[in-house]
Protein backbone atom coordinates (compact mmCIF):
# COMPACT_ATOMS: atom_id res chain seq x y z
CA UNK A 1 0.00 0.00 0.00
CA UNK A 2 1.75 3.37 -1.02
CA UNK A 3 2.60 6.06 1.69
CA UNK A 4 2.22 8.42 -0.19
CA UNK A 5 -1.75 8.15 -0.12
CA UNK A 6 -2.27 9.74 2.98
CA UNK A 7 -0.43 12.88 1.66
CA UNK A 8 -2.74 12.46 -1.66
CA UNK A 9 -5.75 12.40 0.34
CA UNK A 10 -4.82 15.82 2.79
CA UNK A 11 -3.57 17.69 -0.14
CA UNK A 12 -7.05 16.92 -2.50
CA UNK A 13 -9.17 18.35 0.62
CA UNK A 14 -6.79 20.51 1.26
CA UNK A 15 -6.92 22.24 -2.37
CA UNK A 16 -10.77 21.71 -2.22
CA UNK A 17 -10.81 24.18 0.28
CA UNK A 18 -8.95 26.63 -1.52
CA UNK A 19 -10.70 26.26 -4.48
CA UNK A 20 -13.60 26.81 -2.54
CA UNK A 21 -12.75 30.12 -0.72
CA UNK A 22 -11.95 31.64 -4.44
CA UNK A 23 -15.01 30.62 -5.66
CA UNK A 24 -16.90 31.94 -3.08
CA UNK A 25 -14.77 34.91 -2.99
CA UNK A 26 -15.60 35.46 -6.33
CA UNK A 27 -19.42 35.29 -5.76
CA UNK A 28 -19.64 37.69 -2.93
CA UNK A 29 -17.36 39.75 -3.58
CA UNK A 30 -15.90 38.86 0.46
CA UNK A 31 -13.04 36.58 1.43
CA UNK A 32 -14.35 33.15 3.35
CA UNK A 33 -11.33 33.17 5.11
CA UNK A 34 -12.49 35.44 8.14
CA UNK A 35 -9.03 33.96 10.43
CA UNK A 36 -8.10 36.41 13.41
CA UNK A 37 -4.85 37.08 14.09
CA UNK A 38 -4.94 38.95 17.22
CA UNK A 39 -4.01 37.71 20.65
CA UNK A 40 -7.14 36.91 21.82
CA UNK A 41 -8.60 33.43 22.44
CA UNK A 42 -9.93 33.44 18.77
CA UNK A 43 -6.78 34.23 17.45
CA UNK A 44 -4.54 31.92 19.81
CA UNK A 45 -7.25 29.42 18.53
CA UNK A 46 -6.79 29.71 14.99
CA UNK A 47 -2.78 30.28 15.05
CA UNK A 48 -2.69 27.07 16.86
CA UNK A 49 -4.90 25.42 14.12
CA UNK A 50 -2.51 26.32 11.54
CA UNK A 51 0.68 24.95 13.39
CA UNK A 52 -1.05 21.67 13.76
CA UNK A 53 -2.28 21.51 10.08
CA UNK A 54 1.35 22.82 8.90
CA UNK A 55 2.64 19.95 11.15
CA UNK A 56 0.54 17.47 9.84
CA UNK A 57 0.93 18.10 6.13
CA UNK A 58 4.77 18.10 6.89
CA UNK A 59 4.43 14.87 8.64
CA UNK A 60 2.21 13.02 6.30
CA UNK A 61 4.58 14.59 3.16
CA UNK A 62 8.03 13.34 5.29
CA UNK A 63 6.16 9.86 5.44
CA UNK A 64 5.34 10.14 1.63
CA UNK A 65 9.22 10.64 0.53
CA UNK A 66 11.00 8.47 3.91
CA UNK A 67 8.43 5.82 4.44
CA UNK A 68 10.72 3.38 6.35
CA UNK A 69 12.88 5.98 7.74
CA UNK A 70 10.04 8.16 9.18
CA UNK A 71 8.28 5.71 10.49
CA UNK A 72 10.55 4.44 11.92
CA UNK A 73 12.28 7.24 13.96
CA UNK A 74 8.64 8.83 14.91
CA UNK A 75 8.06 5.75 17.22
CA UNK A 76 5.73 3.39 14.95
CA UNK A 77 2.57 1.84 17.41
CA UNK A 78 3.09 -2.06 16.52
CA UNK A 79 -0.32 -2.83 17.67
CA UNK A 80 -1.77 -0.36 15.06
CA UNK A 81 0.68 -1.48 11.85
CA UNK A 82 -1.24 -3.94 10.13
CA UNK A 83 -2.35 -3.72 6.34
CA UNK A 84 -5.88 -4.19 7.40
CA UNK A 85 -6.04 -0.76 9.62
CA UNK A 86 -3.18 0.51 7.45
CA UNK A 87 -6.78 0.02 4.64
CA UNK A 88 -9.16 1.20 7.35
CA UNK A 89 -7.79 4.15 7.86
CA UNK A 90 -7.03 4.78 4.34
CA UNK A 91 -10.85 4.04 4.13
CA UNK A 92 -11.58 6.84 7.07
CA UNK A 93 -9.41 9.68 5.28
CA UNK A 94 -11.69 8.92 2.05
CA UNK A 95 -15.13 8.93 3.97
CA UNK A 96 -13.91 11.52 6.42
CA UNK A 97 -12.29 13.83 3.44
CA UNK A 98 -15.26 13.96 1.28
CA UNK A 99 -17.64 14.28 4.62
CA UNK A 100 -15.40 17.71 4.83
CA UNK A 101 -15.62 18.88 1.52
CA UNK A 102 -19.38 18.15 0.71
CA UNK A 103 -20.37 20.08 4.32
CA UNK A 104 -18.34 22.78 3.14
CA UNK A 105 -20.05 23.04 -0.40
CA UNK A 106 -23.71 22.16 1.60
CA UNK A 107 -22.99 25.63 3.51
CA UNK A 108 -22.98 27.60 0.37
CA UNK A 109 -22.56 31.25 1.51
CA UNK A 110 -22.51 30.61 5.33
CA UNK A 111 -19.24 28.68 4.44
CA UNK A 112 -16.22 30.85 6.33
CA UNK A 113 -13.28 29.29 7.73
CA UNK A 114 -12.75 31.79 11.10
CA UNK A 115 -15.86 33.69 12.96
CA UNK A 116 -16.65 36.59 11.13
CA UNK A 117 -17.23 39.98 13.24
CA UNK A 118 -20.85 40.50 11.62
CA UNK A 119 -23.14 37.58 10.67
CA UNK A 120 -24.05 38.15 7.38
CA UNK A 121 -25.46 35.00 6.42
CA UNK A 122 -27.99 32.25 7.27
CA UNK A 123 -27.77 29.87 9.59
CA UNK A 124 -27.68 26.07 7.95
CA UNK A 125 -29.61 23.71 9.49
CA UNK A 126 -30.51 22.21 6.22
CA UNK A 127 -28.75 18.70 4.42
CA UNK A 128 -26.38 17.23 6.45
CA UNK A 129 -26.67 19.84 9.23
CA UNK A 130 -30.19 18.48 9.92
CA UNK A 131 -27.84 15.26 11.28
CA UNK A 132 -25.32 17.24 13.34
CA UNK A 133 -24.33 20.96 13.91
CA UNK A 134 -21.11 20.56 12.61
CA UNK A 135 -20.11 17.87 9.71
CA UNK A 136 -16.99 19.82 8.51
CA UNK A 137 -15.69 19.07 12.01
CA UNK A 138 -16.74 15.11 12.08
CA UNK A 139 -15.31 14.74 8.63
CA UNK A 140 -12.31 16.41 10.04
CA UNK A 141 -12.16 14.15 12.91
CA UNK A 142 -12.73 10.93 10.99
CA UNK A 143 -10.25 11.69 8.89
CA UNK A 144 -7.83 12.63 11.68
CA UNK A 145 -8.59 9.43 12.86
CA UNK A 146 -7.97 7.52 9.81
CA UNK A 147 -4.36 9.16 9.48
CA UNK A 148 -3.55 7.60 12.65
CA UNK A 149 -4.29 4.39 11.64
CA UNK A 150 -2.85 5.07 7.95
CA UNK A 151 0.45 5.97 9.61
CA UNK A 152 0.33 4.18 13.10
CA UNK A 153 2.74 6.29 14.97
CA UNK A 154 3.25 8.38 17.97
CA UNK A 155 3.49 11.71 15.76
CA UNK A 156 0.23 10.71 13.93
CA UNK A 157 -1.47 10.03 17.97
CA UNK A 158 -0.16 13.35 18.93
CA UNK A 159 -1.18 15.90 16.16
CA UNK A 160 -4.31 13.81 16.42
CA UNK A 161 -5.49 14.76 19.81
CA UNK A 162 -4.09 18.05 19.43
CA UNK A 163 -6.28 18.83 16.32
CA UNK A 164 -9.21 17.33 18.93
CA UNK A 165 -8.58 20.01 21.16
CA UNK A 166 -8.53 22.24 19.22
CA UNK A 167 -11.61 21.52 16.97
CA UNK A 168 -13.20 21.36 20.19
CA UNK A 169 -12.71 24.75 21.23
CA UNK A 170 -13.29 25.97 18.01
CA UNK A 171 -16.64 24.56 17.88
CA UNK A 172 -17.30 26.07 21.44
CA UNK A 173 -16.62 29.56 19.81
CA UNK A 174 -18.42 29.42 17.12
CA UNK A 175 -21.43 28.24 18.87
CA UNK A 176 -21.01 31.09 21.43
CA UNK A 177 -20.75 33.39 17.96
CA UNK A 178 -23.83 31.74 16.91
CA UNK A 179 -26.21 31.63 20.09
CA UNK A 180 -25.55 35.95 19.91
CA UNK A 181 -26.44 35.86 16.22
CA UNK A 182 -28.83 33.78 15.96
CA UNK A 183 -30.95 33.22 19.68
CA UNK A 184 -33.40 31.36 19.97
CA UNK A 185 -33.61 29.88 16.52
CA UNK A 186 -30.35 28.61 17.57
CA UNK A 187 -31.12 27.58 20.64
CA UNK A 188 -34.27 25.52 19.10
CA UNK A 189 -31.88 24.18 16.20
CA UNK A 190 -28.83 22.89 18.81
CA UNK A 191 -32.37 21.07 21.02
CA UNK A 192 -33.43 19.46 17.82
CA UNK A 193 -29.61 18.33 16.09
CA UNK A 194 -26.73 17.17 18.10
CA UNK A 195 -23.54 18.46 17.96
CA UNK A 196 -21.46 15.79 16.33
CA UNK A 197 -23.35 13.12 15.54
Amino acid sequence: MSTALPAIMMFVVGLFTLALAVVRRHQSGRSPVVLTYGDDAEGFAGKLFRVIVAALVVHLLAVAVFPGAVIAALGRIPMLDTPLLHAAGLVLMALGGGLTMLSQWAMRHSWKIGIPERQDAPLVTSGLYRFSRNPIYVGMVTALIGTVLSVPNVVSVALALSAWISISYQTRMEETHLTRAFGEAYGAYCKRVRRWV
